[in-house]
């Protein structure tokens, strides 16, 4: 069965401009009890005297930590930890997928951010980035976005009109770039300030100059 991305429903060109949902639930809700980090010695330095290569120890400390945070927002569910080239991956397994993903992302986006945060203070050497993912919603996004770039880039060039889509987070509005970059028909751009930006989708043949 195919799968669809009811997110990006909401995010497609409507005429000109796509407006943002408000947002639904499954935000990140902060715990009765404010949170700290040094009550859980997170900013100890890791024992010396354990055997465990450097490396595993940070993936174990930090998948430690993500499950801990995770169990504060009141989810029961297990990491599974990876480490790739240039990336420590988790993998979050367990009922609240769909608390953890949030609207458009947003809520795994925002978790992805704060594990990122933590392993940069706690490991100032560190150069893997920290990727989170839940029941392959990254995976099954980039498919969602290419399949949607193709068909308003094709909307494009049939009206003659430019569309705008989102707002979106800099790897989905890189994606869309990348899908219609080979298209020399459009072009792609973003427009406006901060995380979330708009991506307009404007043909070449009129407007807007390279």
């Amino acid at each position: 069965m195919e799968w669809k991305d009811k997110n990006l429903e909401g995010e497609e060109g409507q005429g000109d401009e796509v407006h943002r949902e408000g947002e639904g639930e499954g935000s990140l809700n902060s715990p009765e009890k404010p949170f700290r980090f040094e009550e859980k010695g997170y900013w100890e330095k890791s024992n010396p005297g354990l055997e465990e290569d450097e490396g595993e120890k940070r993936v174990t400390w930090l998948r430690t930590t993500l499950t801990e945070i995770i169990e504060l927002i009141g989810i029961n569910a297990h990491v599974e930890a990876q480490r790739r080239e240039g990336e420590i991956f988790f993998e979050i397994k367990g009922d609240g997928s769909g608390l953890i993903i949030g609207k458009h992302g947003q809520t795994l986006d925002a978790l992805q951010y704060i594990m990122n945060k933590i392993a940069a203070n706690r490991y100032r050497e560190l150069k893997e980035k920290v990727i989170l993912d839940t029941e392959n919603y990254r995976g099954r996004r980039v498919e969602a976005l290419k399949n949607m770039a193709l068909r308003m880039g094709e909307k494009v060039k049939k009206l003659k009109k430019a569309v705008t889509i989102g707002p979106l987070n800099p790897q989905d509005r890189r994606i869309i770039h990348i899908t219609l970059s080979g298209d020399e028909s459009v072009r792609t751009e973003s427009e406006g300030e901060g995380f979330y930006k708009k991506l307009v989708i404007t043909p070449k043949s009129k407007g807007r100059k390279d």
